[in-house]
């Protein structure tokens, strides 16, 4: 008697390829600190997106704003 062998290929794992560029300290109007990071999108490329420490997205609004999801700005802070 042959056996047959199933051969299953194992599920492709999604490749992350945004890289981290650099952090900057933001801030809201209550004075809130935030931590900030840039993110190269795919090598190569200049496209950048943003986001919070903790995951959170973050739409640019200029090159000092930013708005969370929830529509509350922050800024980048000037030492």
């Amino acid at each position: 008697m042959v056996a047959l062998q199933s051969h299953v290929i194992p599920p492709r794992r999604q490749q992350t390829t945004r890289r981290e560029l650099y952090r900057d300290v933001c801030q809201d109007e209550d004075g809130n600190r935030f931590t900030l990071i840039v993110w190269q999108n795919k090598p190569g490329l200049s496209t950048v997106s943003y986001s919070l420490e903790d995951g959170t997205p973050l739409h640019y609004e200029d090159e000092c704003s930013f708005a969370l999801p929830s529509g509350k700005m922050i800024s980048r802070c000037e030492d």
